[in-house]
């Protein structure tokens, strides 16, 4: 079946010029001549009950990140802007960033359309503020111009309407308030778009596209940075590649067997020592395969895996 071109981008919505770059399954690729943005046709969002399900976020909220923020987390909070004002983060997840956020003094808030994150962002970290819901629920609770900054990590990148969120984003910040976005890079290693396709992921970025779409939108850009890829993340790489071989599971498995019957983790002490001693394994195997790797990535220029930016609302009419 041939796919027809569409008539609009997916990302400005104007109808400017379409290249085709790349075609994955049912799924085609496009990138606007006029904003640089690119999007995958068809351009649809699976779902909650799809995110629910997935292995990538089922097994996070079962057994969620209790350590230090990603690397993504940690460049908004060294910028820290509007520090202590009302924060909403959107796609909070389980809500580790949310709480690094709090002892940075903002008011903090979450939303993620996953119950099953919520459930764990209010038992492991204690957050009150943490609901299911999107954007739309955020402005009918909240109301408008109610937030200093609102932070989307690894959220745009799902979106199926970018442009109409962006609007309702809008809506929901202050005039002056900040707006911080990760997603990952799409100048990144082929081999790291694994899961950078439909229909996990429906749009693609980098640095021009971003500030294209954000100052076209009312936003003035502050500050981008091309992440690099940690060590760590190299190492997490090759633990994916290698499962099956090296890897069978046993953490996720004994992580299954540790909910109770409404699906809270019973004893996530225990899933922290599995984790710790996976990870040490990982480190004696991969350690010297993933420095050369790590090396060659950074003399071809391909260890960029996400795209930070921070941008600013101007003043709302």
């Amino acid at each position: 079946m041939t796919e027809i071109k569409p008539t609009n981008c997916g990302v400005c919505n104007e109808s400017g010029p379409l290249i085709q770059k790349e075609v994955y399954g049912k799924s085609t690729l496009w990138e606007c001549g006029q904003c640089l943005g690119q999007f995958w046709t068809p351009m649809e969002n699976p779902g909650a009950e799809w995110y629910e399900h997935d292995l990538r976020y089922s097994f996070r909220n079962l057994n969620p990140l209790v350590t230090d923020p990603e690397h993504n987390h940690r460049e908004f909070l060294k910028d820290a802007p509007n520090k202590g004002g009302k924060l909403l983060d959107v796609g909070t997840g389980t809500g580790y960033f949310l709480a690094a956020a709090d002892k940075l003094d903002y008011d903090s808030y979450g939303i993620d359309f996953d119950q099953e994150a919520i459930i764990t962002a209010r038992d492991i970290f204690k957050l009150k503020n943490a609901y299911v819901g999107d954007v739309d629920y955020a402005i009918e609770k909240f109301g408008e111009h109610y937030f200093d900054v609102l932070t989307l990590f690894e959220v745009m990148e799902h979106l199926d309407k970018p442009k109409e969120f962006l609007v309702k984003a809008r809506q929901l910040l202050k005039s002056g308030g900040h707006i911080a976005i990760s997603v990952p890079f799409r100048g990144s290693w082929n081999v790291f778009k694994k899961f950078d396709k439909p229909p996990r992921h429906l749009t693609r970025w980098n640095q021009k596209s971003m500030k294209n779409f954000l100052e076209s939108n009312g936003f003035k850009v502050v500050r981008t940075k091309v992440i690099s890829a940690p060590f760590s993340f190299i190492i997490g790489r090759f633990h994916f590649w290698f499962k099956g071989i090296f890897s069978f599971g046993i953490v996720e498995k004994v992580a299954a067997k540790s909910k109770d019957a409404s699906g809270r983790l019973v004893d996530n002490s225990k899933i922290n020592t599995l984790r710790k001693l996976a990870l040490a394994k990982d480190y004696i195997l991969f350690t010297i395969p993933a420095a050369f790797l790590y090396v060659y990535l950074w003399l071809v220029r391909k260890n960029g895996i996400d795209l930070y930016v921070l941008a600013k609302l101007g003043d709302i009419d």
